[in-house]
């Protein structure tokens, strides 16, 4: 028998009798329409005597044990002395407030319905099954007395299927219980319900077995980009060569090989370790090692996925040493737990092996599970940064005879202290969450609050090996290895190209760019209610890029046909550069006069002036006839000097205009970096549940991360393809890739509105990519005159000259832009409350913990 059992409901610690003038009101309502999942929200308001002799406690700091005795009394059962809820939603502690006579406690909780299963909130319980939802009043028992004014349920516009008691007054979708003199006995209300499909669907698809489905949607679509990967890496294999192929070349293609089979198997088991195992345990298959060493085959798979990045990037011996070593302590922990005070199956269970709970408690074996969680981190950091590194190296000659690559010391420290400070934070995070959920529980000289604690604490603990790998490789790493190698033979290529360079990019070169916009830049969309169907999103996407390149190949500027019947870009060259730059200034120079003679401000012959501008509206010949060394070819009408420039961007070639709006995106890109982050990750009460969130604040951290990588790659892939794309100016060019990266965004609405789920943040993301793509246009074009910056005081100015744009004209439109913008964001923000589900990992209920997607 444990000391602190329950106290019996005789000994009336709550004076329940001083409370029968209490005035209460509850109320409860359900929102369906434009969330994820269904959502209640529950208001209880208790106003209280002040000569209730629990009343002064109410005023008490939280951590008090009388404030929390008190506050059983009133929101709980006081003979549980331990109650303890993680589907309870909670932005604040109750309010407090004292009037004349009375006391009023208002307590505000919610709930979101993702799973099956009992939920407890307020006063309520939702037994949420897979047809009928049941709703209960529970009343606080030293309650039963007091007089309950008005308990209101709103079904979020759904006529309940069964009502008891009857209602006071109310209407088939909003029920009202109220009572206008104090006495007599409290209502029992009971509701049942039917939720709309989709969020029962939402609901139901987190259960067995639909969990292992939701992996298999998922691989589905990893299986398809392994198919791109290989596919583009056959065509540059198969492209034929100008010149002999370098090593470079061969390397880091053949990288990219490794790395599409690597990061494919990594994922198999990323997508699959938990619902598998999950399911054999469902089915009662292998349950020693589905159930009893669960967290040991966690451990097994975690590490042994992480040291196949290793191998991949042999990182240098001490780096691997280190590996070795975090090995062997994992494999302690994982095969001989008992040697660290850990339990035998690395679980504990305070009630029914309490002398378990205290030799752990008392051997400090918590610590020792935690440094095997900062081992998990440091495998995988090191198998991650290795990889990336001998990829990305793979450009330059490697040193003859060396097995071992080149792992600066300085990186390797940096990453003992993130994997040291990751599993630490996720000790404290698991503690914030126990005090989040046990909020009321007594804790003064009361051993079961203690043995709960440290049981409740370890078991949340013990699936970081298998949330590490859905969360580090699962969100980010998975496409982080493939971009960098395509990146790597794209490099690799641009250096091996013959001189004169190609005005265009080879078709090899297209196909890789697609698939790094597809794998790197787009984002990975396609869940709805609850369903995983991302390849409809990633259909729109291929046949939206696929389009525009076809309309680049008829309206891009240098595709465009001569009277010869040749396209511009057989003509140009490389050594007609400054010809051009010389010629897009004098033409924009005299046309400026043009303007000028049409407003009256200039006496000129206007005849000279168009003389002079159709001078220049053509090239040098590329291979003039014998004796004819002064030979022309005229533009087409529609293209001048100045488009002309422009589209050949401001470097030499393909590979040098993608480096250059790669460095541009980046830095135009910080504040939307800072705007998206806050608003997805800071804003409202998301900053403080980052403090019960194993990797909230590293989630922060890496979505900063992972924005600007993908900005960075838009910009790259829009420099790559700046002499392939629709539009005469940086901003046409942009605004098609903005269309393209936005059309799955397009599909995920249209499938969002058809199962009343939110768009969530994406209007904003849209519209921050619209204009950091067109600020890195507008970029590029003044950089491509770069070489008249000392004759225009401001960018501003060059600008005007370049685009041929009256001040007013741009004035206007620059407001429009600013107006346009202020309103997106502001609808986008206000009023948008983010989700927070207090929820333990479902890898305790057979599920995998973040299997919801790569």
């Amino acid at each position: 028998m444990l000391p602190g059992a329950p106290a019996r409901a005789a000994d009336d610690d709550c004076h329940a009798g001083q409370l029968k003038s209490a005035r209460v009101t509850a109320s409860v309502r359900f929102t369906h329409e434009n969330e994820d999942y269904s959502k209640a929200a529950g208001r209880f308001t208790v106003q209280v005597p002040k000569s209730w002799s629990r009343a002064p406690d109410l005023l008490l700091n939280g951590d008090t044990e009388r404030y929390r005795t008190a506050m059983r009394c009133l929101l709980r059962r006081p003979d549980d002395p331990h109650p303890y809820r993680d589907t309870e939603g909670r932005t604040e502690a109750p309010e407090v407030t004292v009037g004349k006579k009375w006391v009023t406690v208002d307590q505000r909780v919610m709930t979101w319905v993702v799973a099956l299963g009992t939920r407890e909130f307020g006063p309520w319980e939702l037994t949420v099954g897979t047809r009928l939802w049941t709703l209960e009043l529970i009343r606080p028992p030293a309650l039963d007395g007091s007089w309950w004014q008005e308990v209101t349920v709103d079904l979020g516009g759904r006529a309940a299927r069964s009502v008891s008691s009857m209602p006071t007054t109310g209407a088939t979708t909003d029920l009202t219980w109220s009572r206008a003199k104090p006495g007599g006995t409290p209502p029992g209300i009971r509701v049942a319900l039917q939720p709309p499909a989709a969020k029962a669907s939402a609901a139901r698809w987190s259960e067995h077995p639909w969990y292992v489905l939701d992996a298999l949607a998922w691989l589905l679509l990893q299986v398809v980009f392994l198919v791109l990967l290989l596919v583009a890496a056959g065509t540059v294999r198969g492209a034929p060569a100008a010149t002999p192929r370098t090593d470079a070349e061969t390397r880091t293609v053949r990288n990219l090989l490794s790395v599409c089979l690597l990061t494919f198997a990594v994922t198999v088991v990323q997508l699959l370790d938990g619902p598998l195992l999950g399911h054999f345990a469902e089915r009662g298959t292998a349950l020693f090692w589905t159930e009893e060493q669960r967290i040991a085959v966690q451990f097994g798979l975690t590490v042994l996925t992480g040291w196949a990045l290793c191998v991949f990037g042999r990182p240098g011996r001490t780096a691997a040493g280190l590996v070795i070593a975090a090995t062997a302590y994992i494999a302690v922990v994982a095969c001989r737990p008992g040697w660290l005070g850990l339990p035998t199956q690395l679980t504990l269970d305070w009630e029914n092996f309490p002398d378990e709970v205290r030799r752990f408690r008392e051997t400090g074996a918590l610590l020792a599970f935690a440094g095997a969680c900062a081992c998990v981190v440091l495998i995988w950091l090191v198998g991650a940064a290795a990889s990336l590194l001998r990829v990305w190296r793979a450009v330059d000659a490697p040193v003859a005879g060396r097995l071992w690559g080149r792992f600066p010391h300085s990186l390797l420290v940096a990453l003992v202290l993130v994997s040291v400070t990751v599993s630490a934070v996720s000790v404290w995070t698991a503690e914030n969450l126990w005090e989040q959920q046990s909020w009321l529980s007594r804790r003064d000289a009361d051993e079961a609050f203690g043995l709960r604690h440290v049981t409740t604490l370890f078991n949340d603990l013990r699936w970081f090996p298998a949330d590490w790998l859905d969360w580090f490789y699962g969100g980010s790493l998975w496409w982080w290895g493939p971009s960098l190698a395509i990146l790597a033979v794209l490099r690799a290529r641009a250096g091996a190209a013959p001189a004169p360079p190609a005005v265009l990019p080879a078709p090899a070169d297209l196909r890789l760019l697609k698939v790094f916009f597809v794998v790197c830049v787009v984002p990975l969309v396609g869940w709805y209610a609850g369903v995983p169907l991302p390849l409809l999103p990633l259909l729109a996407l291929w046949l939206a890029l696929t389009g525009l390149l076809a309309l680049g190949a008829r309206r891009a500027v240098l595709y465009q046909k001569l009277s010869s019947g040749r396209r511009l870009h057989e003509v140009t060259r490389e050594s007609d550069r400054a010809y051009l730059l010389r010629t897009a200034r004098r033409y924009r120079e005299l046309h400026a006069q043009l303007r000028r003679l049409e407003q009256g401000q200039q006496d000129e012959d206007r005849s000279e002036l168009e003389r002079k501008l159709d001078g220049l509206h053509r090239l040098p010949h590329p291979a003039p006839p014998p004796g004819l060394p002064r030979t022309w070819i005229r533009l087409p009408p529609s293209i001048g000097p100045v488009e002309l420039a422009l589209a050949w961007g401001p470097q030499a070639t393909s590979w040098g205009n993608a480096l250059r709006a790669a460095r541009f995106a980046a830095l135009l890109s910080v504040p939307a970096v800072a705007i998206l982050v806050w608003a997805e990750q800071v804003r409202g009460i998301q900053w403080d549940d980052k403090f019960l969130q194993r990797f909230g604040f590293a989630e922060a951290v890496m979505s900063a991360l992972t924005m600007e990588l993908i900005w960075v790659g838009a910009g790259f892939v829009l420099g790559a393809l700046w002499r392939v794309l629709p539009g005469r100016r940086g901003p046409a060019r942009a605004f098609g890739l903005a269309l393209v990266y936005a059309a799955p965004v397009f599909v995920q609405w249209a499938g969002d509105w058809i199962v009343d789920q939110p768009l969530g943040t994406w209007p904003l993301h849209l519209s921050l990519t619209l204009l950091v793509l067109t600020l890195t246009g507008v970029a590029m074009d003044i950089d491509t005159f770069r070489g008249e910056r000392r004759y225009w005081p401001t960018r501003a100015g060059l600008l005007l000259s370049l685009y041929q744009w009256r001040t007013a004209s741009l004035q206007i439109a620059f407001l429009i832009g600013q107006i346009v913008a202020l309103v997106t964001i502001w609808q986008q923000l206000k009023g948008n409350e983010p989700m927070i589900v207090i929820e333990r990992s479902p890898s305790e209920n057979g599920g995998s913990a973040g299997s919801d997607g790569p």
